[in-house]
């Protein structure tokens, strides 16, 4: 293999690192709909920065608002993360605010029945039913739509 090739292996796998690390980051987007909080991720949630970073928001948000919905059509999500999710929502109920699951994938789906995770938390396969599931509009329909 020449020195010119090598080089150029070398950048594209650069490149293709540089480019997992963009996958990797989480961004959050919170907004109130209904006097519902809505946390509308994208990206991966791992466990780390990006787990503390949506434990930090849901934090926030739970002296101010008794709802808050997590938006997760737009994530990946790993296991040890899904255990942080756990530890929030509960943390969360303590004070008297209600966390829901809106979206989840069909993998974050299973992971969650796997862990047990859907004895703390409410799943709906999407925002509009986990707004109205608050409202008590909705919670037998979304549940029958999985």
């Amino acid at each position: 293999m020449s020195q010119t090739s090598t080089c150029t292996l070398w950048e594209e796998q650069r490149l293709s690192s540089q480019d997992k690390e963009r996958k990797l980051k989480l961004s959050l987007e919170t907004r109130v709909i209904e006097d519902v909080a809505v946390i509308r991720c994208k990206g991966r949630i791992a466990y780390g920065i990006e787990a503390a970073a949506l434990s930090g928001e849901i934090a926030e948000l739970a002296p101010q608002t008794r709802r808050v919905v997590i938006d997760l059509s737009g994530v990946e999500i790993d296991a040890a993360a899904l255990g942080e999710l756990g530890s929030v929502a509960v943390a969360a109920q303590g004070s008297g605010c209600s966390i829901t699951l809106a979206a989840p994938g069909h993998f974050i789906r299973q992971l969650l029945e796997l862990t047990k995770l859907t004895s703390v938390l409410e799943l709906y396969p999407t925002l509009d039913a986990a707004i109205l599931g608050f409202n008590g509009q909705a919670a037998e329909v979304a549940s029958a739509e999985f």
